[in-house]
C-alpha cells in the first residue's frame, strides 16, 4: 500500500530522478578525479589531496547550508544553486586544471553533502509523504541513487578513451538533470 501510494506522488519521482543524476555525478567524480589529475601532470599527493579537499568541503559546508535553508524557510533557495554550482564546476573540470581545479573541487564538495540533506528533507516534507511514508519514500530515492552509482562511473570512464575530459561533461549533464528535477519539484519549506 505504501509503495502504491508513493508512486503516484510527482515530488517523490522528481527527487528520485534528480538524485539518480546527482549520485551518478558524485560517484563518477570520486573515482575518476585523482586518476584524471595524475594523468594531467599532478603529483599523486596533489591529486589525492584534491579528492580529500572535496570531502572536507562537504563536511564543513553541509550544516551551515542546511541551517540557512531552515532560517530562510525555503529548501530550493539553497538546493538549486548548489546543484547548479556542481553541474558547472564539474563541466569546467573537463578543461581547467592547475589552481583553478582546486577551487572547482572545493565548490563541488561544498554543495555535495548539503544536497543529500536537502533532498531527504524535501522528501519528508512533500505533501502526501510525511512521517507515515517517509521511510518508504527515502527508500525509493535511495534505490534510484544506487542506479546512478552503478551506471554513471563506467559510462563516464568509457568516454576517457575518446577524450579524458568527456567524463566530466557527462557527469555535469547528470547533475544538470538534478537541477531540472529540483526546479520542477514543489517548494516544501515553511516559506513556500
Amino acid at each position: 500500500h505504501s509503495l502504491s501510494h508513493l508512486l503516484r506522488i510527482r515530488g517523490v519521482w522528481l527527487v528520485a530522478i534528480g538524485m539518480l543524476g546527482f549520485a551518478g555525478c558524485n560517484r563518477g567524480i570520486a573515482g575518476y578525479l585523482p586518476l584524471y589529475l595524475k594523468n594531467r601532470g599532478w603529483t599523486a599527493t596533489g591529486a589525492d589531496g584534491a579528492l580529500a579537499a572535496l570531502n572536507a568541503a562537504g563536511t564543513m559546508a553541509a550544516i551551515p547550508l542546511t541551517l540557512l535553508s531552515d532560517r530562510l524557510g525555503r529548501r530550493k533557495t539553497v538546493l538549486v544553486p548548489g546543484l547548479i554550482i556542481t553541474a558547472i564546476s564539474t563541466g569546467l573540470l573537463s578543461v581547467l586544471t592547475g589552481q583553478v581545479a582546486w577551487v572547482l573541487v572545493i565548490m563541488i564538495g561544498a554543495a555535495r553533502d548539503m544536497v543529500w540533506a536537502m533532498s531527504a528533507t524535501i522528501i519528508v516534507e512533500t505533501r502526501g509523504v510525511g512521517l507515515v511514508y517517509a521511510g518508504t519514500a527515502v527508500g525509493i530515492v535511495h534505490t534510484c541513487t544506487r542506479i546512478g552509482y552503478t551506471i554513471a562511473p563506467p559510462i563516464g570512464n568509457s568516454l576517457e578513451e575518446i577524450q579524458p575530459g568527456l567524463a566530466f561533461i557527462f557527469w555535469a549533464g547528470l547533475s544538470a538533470v538534478a537541477v531540472l528535477a529540483a526546479l520542477l519539484v514543489k517548494e516544501t519549506g515553511q516559506g513556500r
